[in-house]
């Protein structure tokens, strides 16, 4: 049956409409946004980097969202360094810190790639068992710029 069909004959059989309710958001600040990025980069696998030599990949954020850790970085164009290289760094300039992402969603502008990065890769699909790195990098780390 195709995905038509059954989509119809749901419709067809509900009585009754749901409406759709505005949600409303309430926006998360902090009053120590590096600190809460920096905690939330860690509770991601994230780390704070002391320079950028120990990495082999160096990307500049546009900026970074103290509510989970994410740094996004846009105008790409190499794009193999988000999931070829081991070990990722990316400058983050900590007047760049937006605190949620509502606020975040409202700059990201997308010219050709973005990305949001707030970790190593992780995934769990592979015979339930955690493996780090297999769709990137095995290692994350933001140096920040002054």
């Amino acid at each position: 049956m195709s995905r038509f069909k059954i989509l119809h004959s749901i419709k067809k059989h509900i009585k009754t409409k749901v409406e759709r309710k505005n949600l409303l958001y309430e926006k998360i600040s902090f009053k120590d946004k590096k600190n809460a990025f920096i905690e939330n980069l860690k509770k991601a696998g994230g780390e704070v980097a002391d320079s950028t030599n120990d990495y082999e990949v160096v990307l500049k954020a546009e900026f970074g969202i103290c509510e989970n850790g994410a740094c996004f970085v846009n105008k790409y164009d190499k794009r193999k360094d988000f999931s070829f290289y081991e070990s990722i760094v990316i400058e983050l300039d900590e007047k760049d810190l937006v605190e949620n992402m509502y606020e975040a969603m409202k700059r990201v502008k997308i010219d050709d790639f973005g990305i949001f990065l707030s970790g190593p890769s992780k995934t769990a699909d592979i015979e339930q068992s955690l493996v780090i790195g297999a769709h990137g990098a095995k290692r994350l780390g933001v140096y920040f710029i002054y």
